[in-house]
C-alpha cells in the first residue's frame, strides 16, 4: 500500500511511530510536513520520503498543486490527514485518491458545533468509541466510514491499515467490505446510481 500522512508544524512522536510501523509492513509510506518541522528531519533519519510543504493558509492553492504533483509522482493509494491544517489542502486531492482524516475528541466538539452537513472525507479514523458515535448521532459520517483505534499498539496499527483498505476499495467499486473481511457491517451498500 502507498501511503501519504500529512501534518502541519506540529511534531508528532505517534505519528513517526505509525509511518515506520507501516513501512515495515512493506508499506510505501511518505511524509508531507513543513521543511522545518522535526517531524520531516526525524522521517528522514528513519529512512521514509519525505515531502516537504506548507500547510499555511495563504498559497494554499499553489501549495495544494504541489501535494497533488507528490501523490502523482508516489503512485500514492491513500492520503491519512492528521490535523485541520494539513485537511485543507488534502480535500483537493480527493480526485486522486481516499482521504483519511484523524480525529480526536475535541475535534470532533468543534465538528459537531459547525456541523454543515457530511465531513468530506472518504474515512475517518477516532481514538473512542465516544468519539465515533458522537460524530455518527450528528450525521457527520456513518459508521461504516470510521475506525476506532484501541487497545494494543499492534491492534491498532492492524485496525488502521484495515481503515486505509476500506476506503480504498469503498473508492474503486462503491461498496462498504463486509465484516468477515475487516469487522464492518454484514451488508454490502452500493452506491447510489445516477441516473442519466
Amino acid at each position: 500500500m502507498r501511503i501519504l500522512h500529512t501534518i502541519g508544524p506540529v511534531d508528532s512522536d505517534a505519528l513517526l511511530g505509525t509511518a515506520r510501523w507501516q513501512a515495515g509492513q512493506q508499506c510505501h509510506v511518505v511524509l508531507a510536513t513543513p521543511r522545518a518541522a522535526p517531524l520531516a528531519e526525524a522521517g528522514r533519519a528513519a529512512g521514509l520520503k519525505v515531502e516537504p510543504h506548507s500547510f499555511e493558509a495563504r498559497g494554499a492553492g499553489r501549495e495544494a498543486l504541489y501535494l497533488r504533483a507528490a501523490v502523482r509522482r508516489h503512485n500514492i493509494e491513500v492520503i491519512h490527514a492528521h490535523d485541520e491544517a494539513s485537511s485543507r489542502h488534502v480535500v483537493l486531492c480527493a480526485d486522486l485518491c481516499p482521504i483519511i482524516r484523524t480525529v480526536d475528541k475535541a475535534e470532533a466538539a468543534r465538528l459537531v458545533d459547525a456541523a454543515e452537513g457530511p465531513l468530506a472525507f472518504d474515512h475517518l479514523v477516532v481514538d473512542s468509541a465516544a468519539t465515533r458515535d458522537r460524530l455518527v448521532k450528528a450525521e457527520l459520517a456513518t459508521p461504516e466510514h470510521i475506525t476506532v483505534l484501541t487497545g494494543a499498539a499492534e491492534a491498532r496499527m492492524a485496525r488502521l491499515l484495515d481503515g486505509y483498505e476500506r476506503a480504498i476499495v469503498r473508492s474503486l467499486t462503491g461498496r462498504v467490505i463486509p465484516a468477515r473481511f475487516v469487522g464492518g457491517r454484514p451488508e454490502l451498500r452500493r452506491a447510489p446510481i445516477a441516473a442519466e
